[in-house]
């Protein structure tokens, strides 16, 4: 292969793979990449469905002052300050305000303050105020990946806000809520304004006269969650609903986003008092997706361990006993002999081939012959000096070729020998 068919092939392999990564590494604009899709709605929150970035709006667009956060009853937290407009805001997938909240938002209202409130699913007590079926305020969900929405207002009409519904970073099918404004009670014209609709008329915002006050209804929350603001479209459409909502003081209801116990409403969904939220450990896991599937994957394998675990399974195979080394044994024992028997010289030349196998094992240095050159060898690696292992060795040469070999000249040769294991390395 020639030297200009290798640059050619190399260099397509890096554009393909500069493609590759492209389309599939580079997030795209209506990509949200994230592992939490929790919708949290909370104000703090900064993932997908958190509303950081409308908190962020509010508190530097110029057109609100003092932001306040409820932490608990609107009874208890929400302000009423009669020299500036006070707004209850709310933003979430459902509004918990119980039967008494509810009163007190509406005499709020009345009172001349403002309230938004952007859900899919209003406090009932709220609905049996404000329409005349509180069970039907809706109209057919619309369901799509993708939501066009605009303004009546004159200078706002002629733009169309495109919104996609993200879900685990790719388009999913959203259910879309839109009013059905013939159920609303409120249906004289200087009471009911349609604010905001799809590009199918299908209104999604609204506003509602009360007393002195008014009510900014939104059924589409979707819109203010960060991973629609990231776009233009989505940040552009918030700042313009903001515009329609008089200037003063935003007071975000937080607390309303929890279901808590002690319900006081018809049908439920009403809000509550002090006590905790209360869900089944199976409706936790199954309304959070990952939680869902991580127990179906232990399910299924606990399902198949069971299948093929509890077949008839052959009986553990006992581990083999290591074979014990029996030769130091076999040399005390020979030796034991050898000296019972006043064989002297058999047993030097046992002592001998014991040091000589000990010096291989351990040394790596195996000779047929021990001369200088084995000896410094052997000093090198044992940190024995040359004396010492000359004495030895020339000792063993001395006793074989005795003719009788004593008991002392015995000992002497095992203290030698006994005094190289306790000092070499």
């Amino acid at each position: 292969m020639s030297k200009a068919s290798k640059i050619g092939i190399i260099g397509g392999a890096v554009i393909l793979f500069t493609v590759i990564l492209y389309f599939v590494a580079v997030p795209r604009e209506e990509t949200y990449v994230s592992d939490d899709w929790f919708e949290t709605y909370q104000p703090n929150d900064k993932g997908p469905y958190g509303t950081y970035m409308l908190k962020e709006l509010l508190d530097t667009n110029g057109m609100f002052g003092n932001f306040l956060e409820l932490d608990t009853r609107l009874e208890e937290s929400l302000e009423d300050d009669p020299d500036v407009n006070d707004i209850y805001f709310f933003v979430g997938g459902k509004n918990y305000l119980s039967d008494s909240s509810t009163n007190y938002l509406m005499d709020f209202v009345a009172a001349g303050n403002s309230a938004f409130i952007a859900t899919e699913s209003f406090p009932y007590e709220l609905r049996a105020k404000l329409f005349y079926d509180p069970d039907w305020i809706f109209n057919e969900d619309i369901y799509d990946s993708t939501l066009y929405l605009k303004f009546q207002h004159p200078d706002l009409a002629a733009k169309r806000y495109q919104f996609d519904y993200i879900y685990n970073n790719s388009h999913s099918i959203h259910i879309w809520k839109t009013f059905d404004t013939d159920e609303f009670l409120y249906i004289e014209p200087d009471t009911l304004v349609t604010l905001g609709e799809t590009s199918k008329d299908e209104v999604n915002f609204v506003k509602l006269t009360h007393g002195d006050g008014a009510l900014y209804l939104i059924s589409t929350p979707y819109v203010f969650t960060n991973v629609a603001m990231m776009r233009r479209d989505g940040f552009q459409y918030a700042e313009n609903v903001m515009r329609h909502i008089p200037p003063g003081r935003v007071q975000w209801d937080r607390y309303s986003l929890d279901y808590y116990s002690d319900r006081s409403s018809e049908d439920g969904e009403g809000g509550g008092n002090d006590g905790k939220k209360r869900e089944s450990i199976l409706q936790f896991i199954t309304n959070n997706p990952p939680l869902f599937w991580a127990f179906i994957v232990l399910v299924a394998a606990a399902i198949l361990y069971a299948l093929f675990k509890g077949k008839r399974m052959q009986r553990i195979v006992p581990a083999a006993e290591s074979k014990e080394n029996t030769s130091l044994q076999y040399i005390n024992t020979l030796s034991s002999l050898y000296l019972q028997e006043k064989k002297h010289r058999k047993l030097v030349r046992l002592m001998e081939k014991t040091f000589l196998n000990f010096i291989a094992n351990r040394y790596y240095i195996h000779t047929q012959k021990i001369n200088d050159k084995f000896i410094d060898k052997l000093v090198m690696k044992s940190q024995v000096s040359k004396k010492e292992l000359k004495h030895i060795f020339e000792t063993f040469d001395q006793l074989k070729n005795q003719a009788i070999v004593s008991d002392d000249e015995l000992v002497s040769l095992y203290k030698l020998i006994e005094n190289f294991y306790k000092t070499c390395r």
